[in-house]
């Protein structure tokens, strides 16, 4: 097998792997190198020598077209096709009596693809070759298409459109992040949507990374939420409050109390809010309330016995909210805390299930229902935004806000926009793994090793990308929503594709989309390594390879390689002198930590990209080669 360190093209041709993998029907051009009785022969294709029968008898030393007639129990019978003396160098020529052999219309793609299964001796039969004149008609180019239809059979995968398919959208190289936001974009457009279709844009919501657009969407919301969640301190409730103030959503200067006791005062007479049944129920929550505080129901009480249904529900009920209240006139005690908690149940059961069909839109009429003027809800959520872009930006604890404030920014950042410290190795890991499950990656495997009853029992594996994705195409959904879902399934299958054993070989490769103080990008992964006897991954032997767009630096490929755990790095990016500079601060860091782990660092080099670098883009595994022969893998 060819080394990976090169990670180049083999530079000989992909050879036939033994009669085993000859099929029926397929042609080959081969030399008869000895004769045998009974017509057995010695037939070589290509360097692969192989024992067959002759249909008719062949002379020595010659050179034929042979159909593969029968491939079973190990024997193997070649039929040879009339053809002229051919010189196989002339591989125009040798193209096109493949072309007539096969009885294919002969145009100059048709040619071009003959001549490149022939040169790289790739096997060979019509179904394939008319198969491939199709596939290639979606590739950018003639040379694209090829290069995939090469790694097909270099990796001995399955040879259909949906595995041509899916390396195509690889090799094509649309940021995944932006597929995922394509998606998500037509999807939020879609009027009445379904309940694929929202569970699909909950997955899509915690797998996108933060964008302006989405923050002005939910950042709102998310301070709301820090207010109003049951499950928040004291301090996130404080500062909330006071962040929400600094939007318009509340007014500057008005307390807490008196905001919730306008809300009670209004509820008689507030008309035209959103109908919708978690508003509604608010509100007659809130016009009962108002009643008890104007003494008209006298009692709390009474209050309970008016209201045939329960007020609070969750961290206090009804019944225990009201007996902690001495049964007296209301006049002499506060009644806001009993409205504080309508509103934590109202927003707690528009928000509990993000997955269900009408969620967003129990969210959005809440908000309308708190702040009923369009103009100051649109520009609060502005500002809302703006804050949280901000704090994106640089550590909350930089900006001029109150300890309050600081603490409910960086809540919302860790709860709701997945910021992760990425000098924490374990929280990086645990974030890869969480974004990794949400791809749906094992959904096969689940297949296979769950039955039907524990997949009905925890659905989750089925409420991931790669499943919803499957289930949308089969729904009546806009063309332009197909495509996309098309598009983004194609990468997903394409990188389990590309993940795969090779006898001691275990390859991988895995794109996932990635948010880097507020810039979206995608961290691309090619991991390369052996496997132990017992079947574990060896860890002293192994090539990873890093692919990032960074927002400053750009492109930017990390190499590492590792020999007996001793471990070279290669940085590759065109400001080499800046970052040689930087990285000089922390090399004694890294080569300590590394010998805590049991390895050694020999070396970091830093050097500019070569013009056939892809920077990422279309990636491939490692070696064309592909298959395993038998031979270690080197380092």
């Amino acid at each position: 097998m060819q080394s990976i360190t090169s990670g180049q093209p083999a530079s000989s041709p992909i050879e036939m792997q033994g009669a085993a993998s000859l099929k029926t029907g397929q042609i080959l051009f081969g030399k008869v190198n000895k004769i045998f009785p009974n017509r057995m022969a010695e037939v070589q294709i290509g360097d692969q020598r192989m024992i067959a029968t002759l249909d008719i008898p062949l002379r020595t030393g010659e050179r034929y077209w042979l159909q593969v007639q029968q491939q079973n129990e190990g024997k193997l019978v070649l039929r040879a096709l009339e053809s002229p003396d051919v010189n196989y160098s002339n591989l125009k020529g040798a193209a096109a009596q493949l072309i007539a052999h096969l009885g294919v219309t002969s145009d100059p793609d048709a040619a071009k693809l003959a001549e490149y299964f022939l040169k790289n001796r790739l096997p060979i039969t019509k179904e394939t070759i008319q198969s491939a004149l199709q596939w290639l008609k979606a590739a950018d180019s003639l040379e694209t298409g090829l290069h995939i239809l090469k790694t097909m059979f270099a990796q001995q995968l399955p040879i259909g459109k949906e595995v041509f398919d899916a390396l195509l959208a690889q090799v094509k190289g649309v940021p995944f992040h932006k597929l995922l936001s394509s998606l998500q974009q037509q999807l939020q457009a879609i009027g009445s949507k379904t309940e694929t279709s929202v569970k699909l844009l909950a997955v899509l919501d915690s797998l996108h990374v933060t964008s302006k657009s989405r923050i002005q969407q939910t950042g709102l919301q998310q301070l709301v939420s820090s207010w109003l969640g049951s499950h928040s301190t004291s301090e996130l409730k404080s500062g909330a409050f006071s962040l929400l103030q600094k939007t318009g959503f509340i007014p500057k200067g008005m307390t807490e109390a008196f905001f919730l006791n306008h809300l009670m005062d209004e509820a008689h007479a507030r008309e035209g809010f959103p109908n919708h049944p978690v508003v509604d129920k608010l509100h007659q929550g809130l016009q009962l309330l108002s009643s008890v505080k104007s003494g008209a129901l006298g009692t709390l009480e009474k209050a309970e016995n008016e209201f045939q249904r329960p007020i609070v529900q969750g961290g206090a009920r009804t019944p225990a909210d009201f007996q902690q209240v001495p049964k007296k006139n209301i006049s002499s005690v506060p009644i806001y805390p009993p409205s504080f908690r309508l509103l934590e149940n109202a927003f707690a059961e528009a928000t509990a299930g993000r997955k269900a069909v009408g969620a967003n839109m129990a969210v959005k009429d809440l908000l309308a229902y708190l702040n009923g003027d369009e103009k100051q809800l649109v520009e609060a959520k502005g500002k809302a935004a703006e804050m949280i872009l901000q704090s994106l930006k640089q550590h909350p604890e930089a900006l001029t806000y109150s300890s309050n404030e600081k603490l409910v920014l960086t809540h919302v950042l860790e709860a709701e926009y997945q910021a992760v410290n990425f000098a924490n190795g374990t929280a990086v890991a645990h974030q890869l793994k969480e974004v990794t499950k949400l791809l749906g990656l094992q959904l096969e495997h689940a297949l296979i090793n769950q039955s039907a009853d524990d997949m009905a029992e925890n659905p989750q594996d089925l409420e991931t990308l790669k499943p919803l994705l499957l289930k949308l195409l089969n729904e009546q959904t806009p063309a332009t929503t197909k495509e996309m879902a098309e598009q983004l399934l194609n990468r997903i299958t394409a990188q389990q594709i590309l993940s795969q054993e090779n006898g001691p070989v275990q390859n991988l490769l895995l794109t996932l989309p990635l948010n880097l103080g507020g810039a979206q990008t995608d961290l691309t992964l090619q991991w390369s390594g052996r496997k132990t006897k017992d079947g574990s991954i060896d860890p002293d032997y192994c090539r990873v390879l890093f692919y990032l767009e960074l927002e400053g630096i750009k492109e930017t490929v990390i190499d590492m390689q590792v020999q007996n755990r001793v471990i070279k790095v290669t940085v590759i990016n065109e400001h080499v002198a800046h970052l040689k500079g930087a990285a000089n601060l922390y090399l004694d860091l890294l080569r300590g930590n590394l010998e805590k782990m049991d390895y050694r660092l020999s070396g970091v080099s830093f050097v500019n990209p070569k013009h056939e670098c892809n920077g990422g883009k279309g990636l491939m595994p490692f070696s064309e080669a592909g298959s395993y022969n038998g031979v270690d893998i080197k380092i």
